[in-house]
Parts: structure tokens; C-alpha cells; sequence
């Protein structure tokens, strides 16, 4: 690892309690020169799809060899394993619950390891709390310098979310879902250019997209663009197509919420 390993933590855990600051002096008791930054501690308490989503927004702008600590874990205390994924340019540690499942789509994976050498964990380890005695140990080590296969066992088979993926249904349009709700009430949908050329065999620019009982357009390049109130379909910053609205909620306006099927047409 390089001087000063730069470790980024999502969680569920908020900010009221003491999980956090918790997991973090686990992580710098290990490696003291770590740089934890903070991704969110936001995510809806054990919602494994707005974790995976948020780690899928954020991971690819750090350095390469950069670790990312992921603990949105329902399933604490539980037989689901503890995992650290090896990728060409980063690491992750989570359970193995899920919450990777985003970055398996997008990251070529080099291996996955089972954590179970214990002698790297904070003892006596709760059960009801792995984030501070497994996953943030295991992360500050695994910082400090010791190699992933010292942590234990490679794994072939690991868990991943089911999500339905963007469908072609005829020749002009695409199906999808609202993969995700923001906190200002966009709707950022699972269509994306890659994915509409992939399935139409060509570029396809959207011309509008069906939500709900609306017909949404135009389609803008940002959010003041829009009419205000007005809803309009736009490319994010996630790399993914949205449904938004200046200055509104088009979640409220729509009365939808993730999981909504999406159609968009192209030309």
C-alpha cells in the first residue's frame, strides 16, 4: 500500500450512535496512517440496493489501490460470509450479502476472499457488530501492508442482488426500472448509453421516456433547463438517464418510488 492508504467507509449506521466513530479507531489502530473519507452513513437502515448504488457512484473517483469499507449488514451475526474483493485497481470489504453486487456489473473481478483468519479481528468479536471487529480491522491491515490471501480462503461463488436489467422490447424502446431515489427526489432509472447501445446494436439517444401514467419530455443536459415544475429526462452524473424536475421532487410528483418500470424511446 502506499504512504497514507486512503480507505473510504458507507454504512447505515447514521451518525447519532457510535458505530462510526467505533469502526473507525478499529481501522486506525491497525494502520494509524490511514485516510478514512466518509462516503455516507445516510443509506437507509439495511437497504442493500441504495448501498450498492452509492458505492457504485463514488468508488471509481479514488486513487487505484484505494480500499472501500461497505457495512450495510441485515444479516449480522448470521452464517453470511465476510468477504474482500480484489479488482485491478481497488479493494472492497463487506458482507457478502449483496450490497457488492453493482460494482461485479461494472469491475473485472481478480478474486474474492472468504475472511476467516481470525488472529486479524478485534476480539472478543460481537456478534451483532462486524463492521468494528472484523470489517474494519481487516481493512486497516489489509492497509498497513498484509496480502488478501492471508485473510483467508478464495471463493468462486459470492452473493449478488436480483435485479431485473434493462430490456429491449422492440425496436425503438427500452424497458428499465428506477434503480434509485435521491435525496432531492430524482429518479435515476438503470438505463444508460452503454446499456441502449448494447441491446439496440447502435447509438441510441433518448426522445422520451414513459413513467408511470406520463410521457416525459424534453430530454435536457441539466436541471435548470428545465421549465420549473415541468418534468424533463436528463443523463446524471451517476452515468445513468433520470426523471427530475427543477426545484421539485418528481418522485412526489410522480408518485413513484424505486422499483417503478421505465420505458424509454430512442431514435
Amino acid at each position: 500500500m502506499r504512504p497514507n492508504p486512503i480507505i473510504t467507509f458507507t454504512s447505515d449506521f447514521g451518525t447519532r450512535e457510535y458505530y462510526v466513530g467505533s469502526v473507525k479507531g478499529t481501522i486506525l489502530s491497525a494502520c494509524p496512517s490511514a485516510n478514512i473519507v466518509d462516503i455516507s452513513h445516510s443509506v437507509a437502515s439495511h437497504d442493500l440496493l441504495e448501498g450498492a448504488f452509492t458505492l457504485l457512484c463514488s468508488y471509481s473517483c479514488f486513487p487505484a489501490r484505494t480500499i472501500h469499507l461497505v457495512v450495510v449488514d441485515p444479516g449480522v451475526g448470521s452464517d453470511r460470509r465476510s468477504i474482500l474483493v480484489v479488482t485491478e485497481n481497488h479493494y472492497f470489504i463487506g458482507p457478502d450479502n449483496g450490497v457488492l453486487s453493482l460494482v461485479y456489473e461494472k469491475e473485472e473481478i481478480s478474486r474474492v476472499i472468504s475472511i476467516e483468519a481470525e488472529h486479524h479481528f478485534r476480539q472478543p468479536v460481537a456478534p451483532t457488530f462486524h463492521g468494528r471487529d472484523i470489517f474494519g480491522p481487516v481493512a486497516g491491515n489489509l492497509a498497513r501492508g498484509i496480502q488478501p490471501e492471508k485473510f483467508g480462503p478464495e471463493i468462486e461463488e459470492f452473493t449478488r442482488l436480483t435485479l431485473p436489467p434493462p430490456q429491449k422490447v422492440s425496436e425503438s424502446h427500452l424497458e428499465g426500472i428506477v434503480l434509485h431515489v435521491d435525496k432531492f427526489g430524482n429518479l435515476i432509472t438503470n438505463l444508460s448509453p452503454s446499456a441502449a447501445a448494447r441491446l439496440m446494436g447502435r447509438e441510441a439517444s433518448p426522445v422520451e421516456f414513459q413513467i408511470g401514467d406520463r410521457t416525459v419530455g424534453p430530454h435536457v443536459e441539466y436541471y435548470s433547463q428545465a421549465p420549473q415544475g415541468e418534468l424533463v429526462s436528463l443523463l446524471g452524473s451517476s452515468g445513468y438517464y433520470e426523471i427530475a424536475a427543477l426545484k421539485k421532487p418528481a418522485a412526489r410528483l410522480l408518485n413513484l418510488r424505486r422499483g417503478a418500470k421505465v420505458r424509454m424511446a430512442v431514435d
